[in-house]
């Protein structure tokens, strides 16, 4: 499974939402399970899929899928 696959899959079990629904703008604004404790757990998984650490400026940047994929490629990560 690729990067962005795992990227999705992650964020479609987290927030309990269809993983055809998502794409890059999917946001808080959308998607009504993203909330702050959404967001946390999502960080915590993505911290472990892709062995990486968010500090807490950057986690309370996230707004949507998007910024997510920049955070992660400021990191290392491929997409």
């Amino acid at each position: 499974m690729n990067n962005i696959n795992k990227l999705y899959q992650a964020i479609a079990d987290i927030l309990n939402v269809d993983l055809d629904t998502l794409n890059e703008d999917s946001s808080s604004d959308n998607i009504p399970n993203w909330d702050s404790q959404a967001i946390i757990s999502l960080v915590c998984e993505l911290e472990q899929i892709f062995d990486v650490e968010f500090d807490i400026l950057e986690i309370a940047d996230i707004r949507d899928i998007k910024v997510i994929i920049n955070l992660l490629g400021n990191k290392g990560i491929v997409f």
